[in-house]
């Protein structure tokens, strides 16, 4: 594949996820599209950059990604036994 075919799909990949966390109504279905922005960001990096740089900005992103939805989903398992609830309208204040 060539750079430009894996550019469009980052690209496609990147819309389809970010309409998707616009639209969805669920806490868990957010942080599942946030995750697929990050990888598209991903593909986009490795495709457009050097092989070796890329590559290794590649694998830390994913170490970042994995630590982000360790995080997101113990403050999704917070609010949802704090507030019954994971829609992201019912959760209307948050104290500290």
């Amino acid at each position: 594949m060539s750079a430009y075919s894996l550019s469009a799909i980052a690209f496609t990949l990147f819309s389809l996820a970010a309409a998707g966390f616009l639209t969805c109504g669920s806490l868990v279905r957010m942080l599942m599209f946030l995750e697929l922005m990050l990888n598209a960001a991903n593909i986009a990096l490795v495709a457009l950059g050097s092989p070796a740089v890329s590559q290794a900005y590649a694998v830390m992103l994913f170490a970042i990604a994995a630590a982000e939805a360790g995080v997101g989903l113990a403050l999704i398992i917070t609010l949802a036994s704090v507030f019954r609830t994971l829609e992201p309208g019912n959760i209307r204040e948050l104290k500290g």
